[in-house]
């Protein structure tokens, strides 16, 4: 490559650069943000535990911050910042490890590192006769869907508004031939968890409907979780 092609490449990539932060949700401001991920669901009461785990796949060690919060947004107690080595693993029993962990509804984890990853298992009993549930650990969107509303059992969305006001969110439940069964607008404080069975978030049946799409004019984060009718079976996903 001669001097010029060179020289105009680096033009364009840093142009690239520096007008790729001014729009939302792309690979450079993710790079330079780092990451910033939610542990969207704790449970540690009734009998329930709450294990979390964040991952680092990169060649360098990270640092991590861990932030609880209530379901309201409030933290809970003090940040916890630790330190992931390279491809290792930051592993945590939240009953056991954070302070008023009864409180806590949700954990923001960041990085000035890009890339890391992390799940949450809530988990009741113990060997063959426990009931537990994994959730990858999400960034938040404006968009997604819920990919499956469980008839035989029940089915539960929440949602976390990581904006900074009031999140305004469209509802629309699809049936298997891609008709809309019904529609619904909820809203969401900033800060704030809200979790409900699926049925009750809408006003019209949904008691044909597949799957949930969402919109929402704020980023949040979603999960859903489906349930067998005699408790014993348990799964779930963030909102993909």
């Amino acid at each position: 490559m001669n001097a010029r092609k060179l020289f105009l490449l680096s033009g364009c990539i840093l142009v690239l650069f520096f007008i790729a932060p001014l729009q939302a949700s792309n690979l450079f401001l993710d790079y330079v943000d780092g990451t910033r991920i939610y542990f969207s669901h704790i449970a540690v009461a009734g009998g329930w535990e709450t294990e979390i785990a964040a991952l680092n796949p990169t060649a360098g060690n990270a640092v991590i911050t861990l932030t609880p919060y209530d379901k309201n947004g409030n933290p809970v107690g003090d940040p916890v910042q630790s330190t992931i080595k390279a491809h290792g693993r930051y592993l945590r029993i939240v009953g056991r490890d954070f302070a008023r962990a009864a409180d806590i509804a949700y954990i923001l984890m960041t990085s000035p590192v890009f890339g890391l990853k992390g799940y949450s298992k809530f988990y009741q009993g113990s060997g063959a006769e426990a009931i537990r549930a994994s959730i990858m650990a999400s960034e938040p969107k404006t968009s997604g869907l819920f990919t499956k509303i469980d008839h035989d059992g029940w089915t539960g969305i929440a949602f976390i508004n990581t904006g900074a006001t009031t999140a305004h969110i469209t509802l629309t439940a699809y049936n298997d031939q891609g008709s809309i069964v019904a529609q619904q607008s909820k809203t969401v404080a900033p800060g704030e968890k809200v979790v409900d069975i699926a049925q009750k978030l809408f006003s019209q049946s949904i008691a044909n409907a597949a799957y949930v799409e969402f919109t929402s004019d704020q980023k949040v984060v979603g999960f859903f979780l489906n349930g067998s009718a005699d408790g014993s079976m348990l799964d779930g996903s963030q909102a993909l």
